[in-house]
């Protein structure tokens, strides 16, 4: 849904952040990696959503990148040229994102929180009050079948699908 029709403000002041370990095909050779946690062989995928679960910025590499390191690396790179995130204060993520993280938002003068809110539990897999918000983001992605599994050869490319994933289900909406 569109933050206007929404009635909330165009910029968000609270973000979302979590990953999501895919496989690769045969075609997507380059930059992949194993998670061993998950144990996936493919790629790992960052999305940065509202509390609308609109995605504001999105970044993919290698799935044996450590999420915390990996987010702290690329946070930079992700808000300088994106005007959505201008106004963020708070970014909810989970607790793999670590104190490299946390550290790295503090110097932008954003705070990173761990919701503690436990919505439903299903093994060892929790959904937090906030945080169930980027995991409907990931599932609305993962219904484009291009999204299922990592076929694109270039990052860019994987990144770029994101993109198109959200714009269909805008355009949907509309």
């Amino acid at each position: 849904m569109p933050r206007g029709s929404a009635q909330k403000n165009a910029q968000p002041t609270a973000a979302i952040l979590d990953s999501q370990s895919v496989k690769n095909t045969a075609t997507s050779t380059a930059r992949m990696g194993y998670d061993a946690g998950k144990r996936i062989k493919g790629r790992k995928r960052f999305f940065l959503v509202d509390t609308l679960g609109n995605l504001l910025a999105s970044c993919v590499v290698a799935a044996n990148c450590h999420k915390g390191t990996t987010a702290a690396k690329v946070w930079d790179a992700l808000s300088l040229p994106n005007e959505l995130l201008d106004q963020v204060r708070t970014v909810f993520v989970d607790g793999g994102f670590g104190r490299r993280f946390y550290q790295q938002l503090a110097q932008c003068g954003i705070q990173a929180q761990v919701p503690t809110g436990v919505l439903a539990r299903k093994g060892r897999f929790f959904i937090h009050a906030k945080r169930w918000v980027v995991e409907r983001s990931i599932a609305w992605a993962g219904n484009n079948r291009r999204l299922a599994k990592d076929y694109e050869r270039k990052i860019a490319h994987a990144n770029a699908w994101l993109y198109v994933a959200t714009i269909r289900r805008i355009a949907r909406l509309a």
